[in-house]
């Protein structure tokens, strides 16, 4: 089992993403935390527009007990992930470069940032909480967190405890 913290918001100057990005790689590496800094460009396949989208920011791994905190940011400040997903080509497609009939091609997707933490780790949870509450007081400060624990809002640990499922004895 395992519980999803969604957070979403724009930094208060695009010049901050190289602060954030300074300041965050430091406390990783002081907290012995994976981490990767963030710069990409991304282009959809076959787009003759030229259409790209950026994201630069920062990402960070608590443990194995969680997905990365992803504080990146698009183009205009806004906190946000993008990713690739496989599709099979469609008809309509045939016309764009590269394109093969029954191949794939690579969609673009961008989505809100989002983390997820396994609830067995009620310490991990606290952490990625405090460290999104530093993000809302020093870069983010329309920061929206979604915790579906109510952690977030509340700051009662007793939420995070779940209790353990045991079987039954007959």
């Amino acid at each position: 089992m395992s519980t999803t913290i969604h957070y979403f918001g724009k930094i208060k100057s695009t010049e901050a993403i190289r602060e954030i990005q300074d300041e965050f790689y430091e406390i990783a590496q002081v907290s012995g935390w994976t981490h990767e800094l963030v710069d990409h460009v991304f282009t959809q396949e076959g787009d003759l527009q030229g259409n790209r989208l950026t994201l630069q920011g920062v990402r960070l791994v608590l443990n194995r007990q969680t997905t990365p905190l992803q504080l990146t940011f698009d183009k205009d400040g806004y906190l946000s992930h993008i990713y690739y997903e496989k599709a099979p080509v469609e008809m309509g497609d045939l016309m764009t470069k590269n394109a093969t009939p029954g191949g794939t091609r690579q969609l673009l997707h961008q989505i809100h940032t989002s983390t997820t933490v396994r609830s067995q780790d009620p310490q991990s949870h606290k952490t990625m909480v405090k460290l999104l509450d530093y993000v809302k007081k020093s870069y983010v400060p329309n920061l929206e967190v979604i915790d579906n624990t109510g952690y977030w809002y509340s700051r009662d640990e007793a939420v995070l405890n779940t209790p353990k499922m045991e079987l039954a004895k007959k």
